[in-house]
Parts: structure tokens; C-alpha cells; sequence
């Protein structure tokens, strides 16, 4: 590590800032975010009460450059950290995360590639950070229906779901319809997509019993930008309903960084 960069707890650096912005704003429909780095990566939560929560983990696999002393967490704006991603517009440009210690800000710098001569520094303010909810506690492999499925045809069927939808249903079974997403809009008109386990789009299939769960429509939604930017996504729920998104995204390297979604069930007593 050059040697201005040892007092740092954090260390990091993206050779292309595209993939990251996108996977931000995926997940910025709450301003607060907590941000947790460890040796496993970095991972970024948001939450919104306690009937969703989505996730940004990117491993150091994902990053040119990624140092970090002991555990780090802190909290700050997505809006902010957005916003600084977003200071060149659609110019590539390479981004370098720095963080010091609690109370410190987050540095962000970016690099454009068409102008060697700029760079931009912002310093982003952080605060103490509260510990996001642990959902995957509650998903226990035995009980749990697992499906793989291409990102680009599940954000497809979800783009033509009925707009006005109050609620969706999503049934995961070993029998047919194998895997069905019915949307319940205003005075009950009822719209659905079933996908046979032998579809081109399926990667995977792994449901042992027929589970049945409803969720708020205005939290599946927000996982549309998301789904639009996976190349493939994991479904998973339990008998209690939590339905866990496990999305994947590439980078301009090849490189792989995933969005997690846990979305509460409702009816289910478990919110």
C-alpha cells in the first residue's frame, strides 16, 4: 500500500464505476445505509422497517485494489454516495474508497478515463451504524424451495405484471404450476405468469413442497432496477413466506457483485 494510504482502516479501488453505481441505486430507496468491511468484502444494507431489506455485497474479488484493518462499520446517505458516483454522468471513470476511523468520512474519489488531468474528491459524513436485521437466520436449507433463473427473463415477466397490482403471490411447488407469480390489483383482477420447471429460463430447480406467500406489491417493485441489471437470480423462501432474491451482476471485467433482497411476507405474524 503507497505509503499516504496507511493511516486508512479501508482501502479500496474500482477500475470501472458503472456496475457499482447501478448496484447503488438498486438499493436506494432508503437514504440511511449501513456499511459493514471485513476481509469477506464490503456490504452495504438498507432497510425499510422491518418488511424489506436489500444488501450489496461486492468480495475483494471485485475490486483491482482492497485493504482493510479488523472489521469497519458505519452508517451514511445513500443519496450522498449516489450522488458522488453519479459526478461525471455516463463517463467511465475508476473510483477509489478511503475510510479512517469512526467519526471519519468516507472519501470517494473518481478518476475519469477522457481527462487524465481531473479528479474529483468527496467526503461523505458517516455516523454510528445499527446492526441490519439477520433474515437468513430464519431460512433453514430443509425447509426451503430454491429456484435459479436468468436476470433478463425474470425482469421481463415482472415489467409486464399489472402495474397497479396491491399485492403479489408467488407459489413455489414440486408439481405443477412449478413456479407462478399472480398479481391481485384493485377490486381483485387477478393477473398471472407461470414458468414450468422445464423452461429455458429455470438454471435450477430444487422445490420439495408447495409453498403459497403474499407480499406487498410496493416491495417487489423495489427490486426492479436490480432485477433489471442481474444476469441471473436466486429465489428461495421458507414455510414462513420470507422470500429471499439473491441477484448477480456483471462487471466491465467479468467481475461479480450480488444484490440480496429478504421481503416479509404478509399475514405471516413474522414482521
Amino acid at each position: 500500500m503507497e505509503d499516504h494510504l496507511e493511516d486508512y482502516k479501508f482501502v479500496s479501488r474500482l477500475d470501472h464505476v458503472k456496475t457499482f453505481n447501478a448496484a447503488i441505486k438498486s438499493i436506494c430507496f432508503n437514504d440511511y445505509a449501513m456499511i459493514q468491511v471485513s476481509d469477506e468484502g464490503l456490504r452495504i444494507t438498507v432497510e425499510q422497517g422491518r418488511s424489506i431489506q436489500a444488501t450489496l455485497f461486492m468480495p475483494p474479488s471485485a475490486f483491482t485494489e482492497f485493504h482493510v484493518q479488523d472489521f469497519q462499520s458505519f452508517g451514511l446517505k445513500m443519496n450522498a454516495l449516489s450522488e458522488c458516483l453519479n459526478l461525471f454522468g455516463t463517463a467511465d471513470c475508476s473510483v477509489r474508497m478511503l475510510y479512517k476511523d469512526q467519526g471519519d468520512p468516507l472519501k470517494i474519489i473518481l478518476y475519469p478515463y477522457d481527462d487524465e488531468d481531473v479528479s474529483t474528491e468527496c467526503a461523505i459524513k458517516t455516523m454510528d451504524s445499527e446492526e441490519p436485521i439477520e433474515y437468513d437466520l430464519t431460512l433453514k436449507d430443509s425447509e426451503l424451495n430454491t429456484i435459479f433463473v436468468r436476470g433478463p427473463n425474470l425482469s421481463k415477466i415482472f415489467h409486464e405484471l399489472e402495474k397497479s397490482a396491491e399485492e403479489f403471490e408467488f407459489i413455489t411447488s414440486p408439481d405443477r404450476p412449478h413456479f407462478k407469480i399472480t398479481t391481485i390489483g384493485i377490486m381483485q383482477a387477478v393477473f398471472s405468469v407461470e414458468v414450468a420447471k422445464t423452461s429455458p429460463m429455470m438454471m435450477m430447480f430444487n422445490c420439495p413442497q408447495t409453498l403459497v406467500a403474499r407480499y406487498k406489491s410496493q416491495q417487489i417493485r423495489l427490486t426492479n432496477k436490480a432485477m433489471q441489471a442481474a444476469t441471473k437470480v436466486s429465489i428461495k423462501t421458507n414455510t414462513l413466506g420470507l422470500l429471499e432474491l439473491h441477484l448477480v451482476m456483471q462487471g466491465e471485467g467479468q467481475e461479480e457483485i450480488f444484490v440480496q433482497f429478504y421481503v416479509v411476507p404478509l399475514l405471516n405474524g413474522i414482521d
